[in-house]
This record gives C-alpha cells, structure tokens and sequence, in this order.
C-alpha cells in the first residue's frame, strides 16, 4: 500500500496533467483562458518551445492568448521566462 506522501505526489502529478490538458483545450479553441489559469511557474510547453526556437513574438502570442493580458505585460512575462529558461 502506498504511503500517503506517495499518494499527494501522485494527486499533484494528475492535477498537474489534467492542468496541461485544459491549458491545451483552452489554446487549441483560440479561447483565452481566465486569468491565475496560467503562470510562468508551469509554462505550457507550446510557449517554451517557442522561446527556445527563437520565436518570441510567437510565445508572446500565445502567452497574451492564454491568458489575456495585453501586449507590454506578456512581452515582461516571456522576458522573465527567458531569463528563467537561461536563454
């Protein structure tokens, strides 16, 4: 039988997925995703391999897609995730 430690990681591990999953639906509906959805803690992959291709503006999009914020905010943001990223 599992230790309950072992159980919240596992709980943490499927909400962390599922979250990724609704990040997904939301982008993939061209809807932007309500705000404190999204945060650079779990950038959704789509913006991580933008920035590491060397497409910031396309990150920049879709970062402003997801979660709403206007243009000079989510161009800080995807600053601040390169920074993070060492890019």
């Amino acid at each position: 039988m599992a230790s309950e430690h072992e159980e919240i990681a596992e709980l943490k591990a499927q909400v962390a997925h599922l979250t990724e999953l609704v990040e997904q639906l939301y982008y993939r509906s061209g809807t932007a995703m309500p705000r404190g959805g999204t945060s650079l803690d779990t950038p959704p992959a789509e913006i991580v391999d933008a920035l590491r291709a060397g497409q910031k503006i396309t990150a920049i999009k879709l970062w402003r897609e997801l979660t709403g914020q206007g243009l000079a905010e989510s161009k800080d943001q995807m600053d601040d995730l390169e920074r993070r990223l060492g890019l």
